[in-house]
């Protein structure tokens, strides 16, 4: 039986200044107190780029988004969390779980940040951003729907491990939804609602699997380790269903206590004693490093070892030390912190939480909450003086090539396709890096195949979605 704090455990599998509280939960944000951003002693210019006119975020633009937020004179409205003077937005997350504290805890940190700079900007249309803070603390996701169904004009930028515990409360409501991110099934193919970076039940990339391939031609003996809850089961499911489309076959496909666990030298040795190659594991960062510090000690490793980009987090690097194999990789759709200089959206990412946030927490998290925030910001733009839900949702999905600015590679905001675009990055003991190589970029720091989407015949619990 897998208990309250067993499910905890699971969390993370999913994947995640100038503030004043005027009521629980609800956070209006200025940027009053936002400092000036430190000028570039080479060039005179600010951190985030531009010309003597100050950096990108001081003249209200975000990488290639330019006035992302205005002025202007609103009038009433009758939709819910809208009046002339403010927008109320709700942002999810499991941030206050005692389980687990401080879970994607940075994507509350990039709406703050959002915020503060957006109603430095003119809010959305001459509206102040109000925040409101959803803490689903893991189990109460359908109480704070419920609230948001009262309160919020949206929601937007979050993200919950239990993300389908209110059981369809949020589309009954009329609620729309620009997640960072959707976990279960359920939420994946929910209505009413734009992914920037859709997540689909039916279709995934096969990009790092195809790499894997290209850099190691006979490995094609695959080994996955999982844990059978609603989420994790259906990643596992669908990269099985990937792998074995791509020629690999499974020879080892086995399940790990959720909470626990110490046989991770067994499930090395028998890894290594049924010829695993290609190796990928669905779990938290502290469980991979366990499992490679097994492989240490038994003096094994297989060829390659793909994950997914919920491993994209300096927990696993700087907990596995030595033990981490530089033949880990992962095909993300957002570049590496490290690739600010030939990146402006990264430096601008950077910049707003170190202006307006400076304690936020800096993870891929943050950049998909801050990408949902834009696209909001954007959509509602397109919506004019006509700022209704059915307007923004509509407006939201009618991007095209949706980037963030730049912020990562090329998207079809919905529920419905997977991004063909990704990079290719190599985890090693000193942090994540780039492999070009690997990436063979296409369009400009990414791989772009339309062939590296599979679509998933498999049945995976919802209705397939009709296209």
């Amino acid at each position: 039986m897998i208990t309250r704090r067993g499910l905890a455990a699971l969390a993370a599998l999913a994947l995640l200044a100038g503030a004043c509280t005027r009521a629980e939960g609800e956070t209006e944000v200025g940027a009053a107190s936002s400092p000036e951003p430190a000028p570039d002693a080479a060039t005179g210019t600010s951190a985030g780029g531009g010309d003597e006119g100050g950096s990108r975020l001081d003249r209200g633009g975000f990488g290639e988004l330019e006035e992302v937020c205005w002025d202007g004179e609103p009038g009433e409205s009758t939709e819910v969390g809208l009046t002339p003077e403010e927008v109320r937005l709700g942002i999810v997350t499991d941030r206050g779980s005692a389980e687990r504290p401080g879970l994607n805890q940075e994507m509350y940190d990039a709406a703050v940040a959002f915020a503060a700079w957006c109603n430095e900007h003119g809010g959305i249309g001459g509206r102040q951003v109000v925040i409101d803070d959803l803490d689903a603390k893991l189990f109460e996701y359908g109480q704070r729907v419920a609230e948001a169904c009262q309160q919020d004009f949206a929601l937007v930028g979050g993200g919950a491990v239990f993300d389908s515990q209110d059981n369809g409360a949020r589309v009954d409501c009329g609620l729309i939804n620009i997640p960072g991110y959707a976990v279960t099934p359920q939420a994946r193919a929910a209505e009413l609602q734009v992914q920037p970076v859709p997540n689909p039940v039916y279709s995934m990339a096969t990009s790092g699997y195809r790499w894997i391939q290209e850099a190691h031609p006979d490995a094609d003996r695959f080994g996955i380790l999982w844990v059978n809850l609603d989420g994790p089961a259906t990643v596992h499911d669908q990269v099985v269903e990937v792998v074995e489309s791509l020629g690999f076959d499974v020879v080892f496909d086995e399940q790990y206590r959720p909470i626990g666990e110490t046989g991770w030298r067994g499930y090395v040795q028998k890894m290594r004693d049924q010829g695993v190659e290609v190796f990928e594991m669905i779990g938290e960062p502290e469980n991979m490093v366990a499992l490679q510090q097994a492989m240490q000690t038994e003096g094994w490793y297989p060829v390659a070892t793909h994950l997914q980009t919920n491993f994209f987090d300096e927990r696993f690097v700087a907990e596995g030390g030595s033990s981490v194999s530089e033949a880990t990789y992962m095909a993300s759709v957002f570049p590496t912190f490290d690739m600010a200089d030939e990146v402006p959206a990264m430096a601008d990412y950077l910049e707003l939480i170190e202006r307006y946030n400076p304690d936020g927490k800096v993870a891929m998290l943050g950049m998909q909450s801050l990408s949902a925030f834009l696209l909001f910001a954007t959509a509602a733009k397109a919506c004019g003086d006509d700022l209704t839900r059915a307007c923004v949702i509509e407006q939201a999905a009618a991007q095209e090539g949706w980037t963030a600015g730049g912020l990562h590679s090329p998207q079809t905001p919905g529920n419905l396709e997977a991004s063909p675009c990704r990079l290719a990055i190599r985890v090693t003991p000193d942090g994540f890096a780039y492999d070009e190589e690997m990436t063979d970029p296409n369009e400009g720091i990414y791989h772009c195949e339309p062939d590296d989407v599979l679509e998933l015949t498999g049945d995976y619990g919802v209705p397939r979605p009709e296209r």
